[in-house]
């Protein structure tokens, strides 16, 4: 069996570096025009084929094979036509049968002849009494960001079959600003008005620059309703009297729902008359809604349940949740489709039908009352999806992209998950999993910088098929072919044993998609089981000795795909398609010295050798800058930190990958341009004075520092880790500190004396300190990095005593870590059973008692039910006329999720750096009034205030009944379900 082993950097083979580096460079520079070396050996046991999931009930076929379009983006039909109407961008209006053999299109109109300065056609829509009136509608936009540049224009046709236009009979209906996302879809519904949709005529990034998203003063991130069989004075079109914002004050009173950030396709269900649309997210959510009149749904306060400008006033209305949502592990541009009333598909009648433009998946759901009742993948496809379609009998059409026309039909390909392999020992990855020896052909690999990982060790290996060869493109980015499998197995360490695996992840090619699965070990370590597609939870054996975790989450697949993002390799073949994306396999993590038979070789070089790298030219030569890392002392600083960054960071924080943070933490991106120095956070700041993302110079005004410093909610990386990264923090803090700052640096707040007083052995001297420091977030992160630098037990006994039950969260959580894992707070994410509280027989008298008596819940101190409790929060008195028992659960659990916007906190920051934080009681000119959480009124001159935004944490903590059983918490729910 091959060993390879890493070479530590202070070891004698390490001195060996710079002539083997140079005997490398030589290597590759004489081997670039050669030919690749021919596999060694070859992988030829490979089990692992298809999926262990079963395949979708749907698949899709052409609908009509022999039409060909350029770039479609709208098709419909037209009452009382046999024909069906496809708009390309370019602005082609094409007419052509509903007929499965169709061969030819008819030019309704070419916009662009009319209009030269078109940019693209989004949406077309015909008059309900077309056969009367024979208009149509078009919307489009002119090239460039135009104040009238977005249009809706209605045309008449002469009426044939199939029609044409007559660009001369345009009539400009309604004008809005146009540029980046536009909407632009038209439909009539049910009640004969036209509804139109808008974007926020913002590029992706960053995002709604125009903040349109909550401004209802004008047009854009909304769905209009406007009647355009009449028209008030100075308009095309007339308001409806009924529209929701008729009456209020500046707001435009076309519009019928709003928040969106670009609302791609939406419908009306022809029997019920619901209207649905899905709006594209930015970086974390793709959404779908179901419509209500005055809707709210939030851009670009939220996107779907993630805070984007939390800071922002909201829109009139409350926020409305998202009727169905898809993490971008699952979607990354969805596109509303139709509810199916057809009768092709029974399987779909009364499912709502849409699907994803750059995974290709379509999903169904349907709805009993407000709840969704089913919700499930129904087709996979390799199709863009732009845009649905319907004709006049209810049948549905998708619409690619890239120019063609299909439909559904029943899936008849065989299940044949059963045949995935269930256990890794029948993989044909290893010859013995016990020892963990891999077959013939599967080779080791180490890399430069691992991620954070609770103190656990990981073992790699790669797995190529046949005479398979890793190769690469034309940008460098390295291609493996199909068959392929990455392969981590993760070792919790123990102070006396041999370290426990714990899990294996594999990451398999197949159909030019990596596809992430695990394999959870036995106790005895001898194989390891296919975990299920949700994950699961492992409790791990307590090890005193041992900073290892208590508890393993073993990540669900869909979680897999939040690291390893199809964003992560958006310039290779494998985007536009649901799929994973290696996160360590390049050049940059690649290059290093291994230990092959004793001897030091580059590994990049060996993996040549071994004939598993075929990469053209100088691709082979190792990297002007590989990462390095992190905990080798011997690298500088920068370096050190960057690599950390860029493995524990950068796969989520760059373009559309879901950090809420418009930053780019990639170790390749230069610092000033990353977007994090000197950069105010929007997404909280933790209640630190001044807060920057990195504040040069500043470690303890620095946001980054302060997340991962910290357990709870807003710790940083949200996934793959549970425990602070010690080492690693410090590490951070050290790198900021040596940066240049920008700005004046605040005072330390451990002065001589609190110094002093913190070395003292005077218990009430260090407690006194100790108080004094954690008054202030800032105070409290000085005294997190002197208890680290000064291991007393003493000392980190008494900060505990102080902090852990401080008043303040962001003070509370970054002391956490000191306690014994058995006594940190179960966070209620991944605790609580939703549905198991709500299955609980439920007794009301006794929820009651725990609302006005419980001093856990502490339900009364904030709100008032008849005449008793107090009143910083709303009034429960009628609360249960409002919401049903599962919505109060939420409420209750997530009580910032939704909040009304009279009790949205707000942070106030005056001129001298005091922090206040609580509801806005009262602001004028003058004065600014804010009510904190002890029911006490600040009353601030306007001139003495630095800062006032509002807050995205309700009052309400959300681990407040964490000390609560289940049966109390659904005996909570019950009483206030009570109150009508």
């Amino acid at each position: 069996m091959l060993i390879i082993r890493s070479i530590s950097p202070h070891s004698t083979s390490a001195r060996l570096w710079l002539l083997a580096t140079l005997l490398v460079g030589h290597t590759a520079l004489a081997a670039e025009n050669q030919p690749a070396a021919r596999r060694t050996t070859a992988w030829t046991q490979s089990r692992l084929v298809g999926s262990p999931t079963p395949p979708p009930p749907f698949r899709v076929t052409f609908a009509f094979e022999g039409l060909k379009f350029e770039r479609p983006v709208a098709l419909t039909s037209a009452p009382g036509e046999d024909h069906l109407f496809l708009l390309q961008q370019d602005g082609k209006l094409l007419a052509f049968e509903n007929k499965r053999s169709v061969q030819q299109t008819a030019l309704v109109v070419d916009l662009k002849k009319r209009e030269p300065k078109l940019g693209s056609a989004y949406g077309i829509a015909f008059h309900p009494d077309y056969q009367r009136n024979h208009y149509v509608y078009l919307c489009y936009v002119y090239q460039g960001t135009l104040e009238e540049g977005s249009r809706l224009v209605r045309f008449s046709t002469d009426g044939a079959h199939p029609p044409k236009i007559d660009p001369a009979s345009a009539q400009t209906i309604l004008t809005w600003v146009s540029g980046g996302h536009n909407g632009g879809c038209v439909k009539f519904g049910p009640d004969g008005y036209l509804y139109l949709s808008t974007g926020d005529a913002s590029g992706p990034a960053p995002p709604d620059v125009h903040r349109a998203g909550q401004d209802v003063s004008n047009l854009l991130s909304s769905i209009l309703r406007i009647d355009v069989d009449n028209q008030d004075p100075g308009l095309a079109y007339a308001i409806p009297k009924d529209n929701p914002l008729v009456s209020v004050a500046g707001a435009r009173g076309e519009i019928w729902s709003y928040g969106y950030r670009n609302p791609w396709k939406m419908s009306f269900d022809r029997v019920d008359g619901h209207l649905w649309v899905g709006d594209v997210g930015w970086e974390l959510w793709e959404m779908i809604y179901r419509v209500q009149k005055g809707g709210n749904y939030g851009w670009s306060i939220t996107e779907g349940p993630q805070p984007v400008h939390p800071e922002d006033t909201p829109g009139p209305t409350p926020i409305l949740p998202p009727t169905l949502q898809h993490p971008h592990s699952e979607a990354a541009s969805i596109t509303g489709g139709f509810v199916y009333r057809g009768t092709r598909l029974s399987g779909l009648t009364g499912a709502y039908v849409y699907g994803d433009f750059q995974t290709g998946i379509l999903w169904g759901a349907r709805l009993s009352g407000e709840e969704v009742s089913w919700h499930q993948e129904v087709a996979r496809s390799p199709l863009q999806l732009v845009a649905f379609g319907e004709d006049t009998a209810g049948e549905l059409y998708l619409v690619d992209y890239r120019g063609q026309i299909f439909q559904l039909e029943e899936n008849p390909q065989p299940d044949r998950s059963a045949e995935f392999p269930r256990r890794l020992s029948q993989t044909g990855l290893f010859a013995s999993t016990t020892d963990l020896a891999p077959a013939a052909g599967v080779i080791p690999y180490q890399i430069n910088a691992s991620a954070w990982a609770d103190h656990t060790d990981s073992q790699r290996w790669l797995a190529i098929p046949g005479q398979g060869q890793i190769t690469a493109d034309g940008a460098g980015k390295w291609k493996f072919p199909d068959g392929s499998v990455l392969v981590k197995t993760i070792h919790q360490r123990r102070s006396n044993a041999v370290p426990r695996k714990l899990e294996t992840q594999i990451l398999h090619r197949e159909d030019n998609s990596w596809r992430p699965y695990t394999y959870v070990w036995n106790d005895a370590g001898t194989d390891a089981e296919l975990a299920p597609a949700g994950g699961l939870d492992l409790d791990l054996a307590v090890d005193p000795a041992s900073p290892s975790p208590d508890r393993w989450r073993v990540h669900s697949r869909s979680a897999c795909l939040l690291c390893h993002n199809p964003w992560v390799e958006a310039r290779t073949t494998v985007f536009g398609v649901q799929s994973a994306s290696p996160l360590a396999v390049d050049a940059t993590q690649w290059s290093r010295l291994v230990q092959v038979a004793g001897m030091p070789i580059s590994q990049l070089q060996h993996l040549r050798d071994q004939g598993l790298l075929a990469l053209a030219n100088k691709s082979d030569r190792a990297p002007a800058m590989p990462l390095v890392d992190p905990r080798d002392e011997a690298q500088t600083l920068d370096r050190r930190a960057r690599s950390y960054l860029h493995v524990n960071c950068a796969h989520c924080h760059q373009f559309n990958a879901g950090g809420a943070a418009n930053i780019a933490l990639s170790h390749h991106v230069p610092l000033a341009s990353t977007g994090t120095l000197g950069t105010r956070p929007t997404q909280g700041t933790f209640g630190i004075t001044g807060a920057r993302i990195i504040s040069p110079g500043d470690p303890l005004g620095s946001v980054l520092y302060y997340r991962i410093s910290k357990l709870g909610g807003g710790r940083m990386p949200r996934l793959g880790s549970v425990h602070v990264d010690v080492a690693g923090a410090s590490m951070i803090h050290d790198w900021i500190a040596n940066l240049t700052p920008q700005e004046t640096v605040a005072p330390h707040p451990i002065t001589p004396r609190l110094a002093a007083s913190l070395a003292s052995n005077s218990d009430n001297d260090r407690t006194a300190a100790i108080t004094a420091l954690t008054t202030t977030t800032r105070g409290a992160l000085a005294l997190l990095r002197w208890v680290a630098d000064h291991p007393d037990p003493r000392l980190r006994a008494q900060v505990l005593a102080v902090t852990r039950t401080h008043p303040a969260t962001e003070v509370r959580d970054l002391f956490e870590r000191f306690l014994p894992p058995d006594q940190r707070v179960k966070r209620l994410g991944t605790v609580v059973d939703r549905g198991a509280i709500l299955r609980l027989p439920a007794n009301a008298e006794q929820g009651r008692t725990v609302f006005f008596n419980n001093p856990a819940a502490a339900c009364k101190n904030c709100h008032r039910i008849g005449k008793q409790g107090e009143t910083l929060g709303p009034d429960l008195s009628t609360i249960g006329k409002k919401y049903g028992a599962a919505q109060l659960l939420d409420q209750i659990l997530e009580p910032s999720r939704l909040m009304d916007p009279k009790y949205v906190p707000y942070l106030m920051e005056t001129a001298e750096g005091q922090i206040l934080t609580g509801l806005l009681e009262k602001k004028t000119d003058e004065e600014v009034w804010i009510k904190d959480a002890r029911n006490q009124i600040h009353k601030v001159p306007a001139d003495e205030i630095e800062l006032l935004v509002r807050q995205r944490k309700s009052l309400m903590p959300e681990l407040l009944l964490r000390d609560l059983t289940a049966q109390q918490v659904a005996d909570l729910v019950a009483f206030l379900a009570t109150l009508k």
